[in-house]
């Protein structure tokens, strides 16, 4: 079958996503989205996951510096919107479209594969310019409030789609380079972890005990 249809199989090792990159990749991206939109009990992610599908595809990726639904069908997707606002008036005839799209869509096609093609070479340049060199150090002072990634097993919830940031915490005071004591309440237990599981809290509602 796999020669028939022109398919190079691999093997990948278990429990070492990094074999299955682009798999692993794009399944990372939808568990990160819908660990935002489900609820604590994790039985609605159906309900979301056609509607995040939808804002993946017709989002310009950033690697690609265009869309997903523009590389596959030479457009973009119809969204919502368009419903509501409508879509530009053309004065091509319906016989137009018969004889000459599908000409121009396989032409269309090429210019977008051939600059999707040269911007993941640009990427992967990046990337592999990048490579090796220590990230930033985040830093954080007295009273900055911050999320703390705490993944933690739920029985009977998927730790894939679970949130694994929690927060708004408060920093109490900096122990040295990369330690930091942290507290998420006036009463709560402070907290001693590494800057590397922190990132700045952006969000409303900052808390306002700390002095």
């Amino acid at each position: 079958m796999c020669n028939i249809l022109g398919i190079h199989k691999t093997r990948t090792i278990p429990f070492r996503p990094k074999s299955d990159g682009m798999v692993e990749k794009s399944n990372s991206a939808t568990e990160t989205m819908l660990s935002a939109f489900v609820r604590k009990h994790q039985r609605d992610w159906d309900e979301y996951i056609y509607l995040l599908m939808l804002a993946y595809r017709s989002s310009e990726h950033e690697s690609l510096g265009t869309s997903p639904c523009s590389m596959l069908f030479g457009r973009e997707a119809n969204l919502p919107v368009d419903l509501i606002l409508g879509r530009p008036e053309t004065e091509k005839s319906p016989l137009y479209f018969k004889t000459v799209y599908a000409y121009e869509l396989s032409k269309k096609l090429e210019v977008i594969h051939q600059f999707a093609r040269n911007k993941l070479k640009l990427s992967s340049d990046r990337m592999k310019r990048n490579y090796g060199i220590s990230t930033k150090m985040q830093k954080f002072d007295a009273g900055d409030p911050v999320w703390l990634h705490n993944p933690r097993r739920v029985k009977g919830v998927c730790p894939k789609l679970q949130n694994n940031w929690e927060g708004p915490y408060i920093v109490v005071n900096k122990l040295n380079d990369v330690i930091y004591r942290i507290q998420k309440g006036p009463k709560t237990k402070p907290e001693v972890v590494h800057q590397d599981r922190l990132k700045p809290y952006l969000g409303e509602n900052v808390p306002i005990w700390f002095n």
